[in-house]
């Protein structure tokens, strides 16, 4: 009787370091590369300056890729974006950007479905241009990707606040009184939004993220063939028994709460 032949899993791609022009590139690639999602993070904002990004962000938007910013709420230590950078955060938010405010941010990273980068950068023109920076790249099949996505969903998602920048003009045209006007979100994450989700094959808790809603050993093995059909055993959000599919990984239940959310 011949012997099974093991299976062969690929290798992840290595975490990689990166120096500042890299960090940027890497930024920039990250947007041009998304598909599905981007998940921006810097407390500290002056996008009017900052026009590539401005223009990468624009690009993605016009794939219907999902481009959600989170930045720090107004304090004592800041005081918001300048006229400018509300002008320009506005005409984004009518492409389709998904501003919040979370108090006391202080993280930088910067996450797609297929990489994440994290950075000391803020998107600050003085950083872009003046300050030694540096970064870390990791690939979505390394084990931290999904670590940082549990920190997004754990302690960044339940404390962000729309924010809608608003614009008053005078008779003449140019803007005469900036208001940003943060709001309490619709869709407020629940205790089941924010907790762990479960791998669809072996029912093992990890992160919840519909886009890889297999366990890191399972990831590899389903990767083999790659078919998205394929009938599995649990639901990715409750863990109860169902014929999930890396298309399909929540039951008709968890699709209502989960199906149409945000990443984190």
């Amino acid at each position: 009787m011949s012997k099974e032949k093991p299976v062969m899993r690929p290798r992840p791609e290595e975490l990689e370091f990166l120096g500042k022009s890299h960090t940027v590139h890497n930024l920039y690639r990250l947007l041009a590369d998304a598909e599905k999602f981007v998940i921006l993070v810097s407390p500290y904002l002056s996008i009017e300056k900052l026009r590539d990004l401005e223009r990468n962000i624009q690009g993605a938007l016009k794939r219907k890729v999902s481009v959600t910013l989170m930045t720090r709420a107004r304090d004592a230590h800041t005081s918001g974006a300048s006229p400018g950078g509300l002008l320009r955060l506005q005409a984004l938010t009518q492409q389709g950007l998904r501003l919040f405010e979370v108090p006391d941010l202080h993280a930088k990273l910067y996450v797609s479905e297929r990489h994440a980068l994290v950075t000391s950068l803020n998107l600050l023109d003085s950083s872009f241009n003046n300050s030694i920076e540096i970064g870390m790249w990791v690939p979505v099949h390394r084990p931290e990707y999904a670590q940082i996505m549990k920190f997004i969903q754990q302690e960044l998602g339940p404390y962000g606040r729309t924010f809608r920048p608003q614009v008053d003009f005078d008779s003449n045209g140019p803007p005469t009184q900036m208001v940003a006007e943060p709001v309490r979100s619709r869709r407020q994450p629940s205790r089941r939004q924010v907790k762990t989700g479960y791998c669809i094959r072996c029912g093992e808790e990890q992160s919840l993220n519909p886009d890889k809603p297999y366990c890191e050993d399972d990831y590899f093995v389903w990767a083999e063939y790659g078919n998205p059909n394929y009938r599995d055993n649990y639901c990715h959000g409750c863990g109860d028994e169902y014929s999930a599919t890396k298309n399909k990984p929540f039951c008709r239940d968890c699709y209502e709460e989960y199906g149409d959310c945000i990443p984190f």
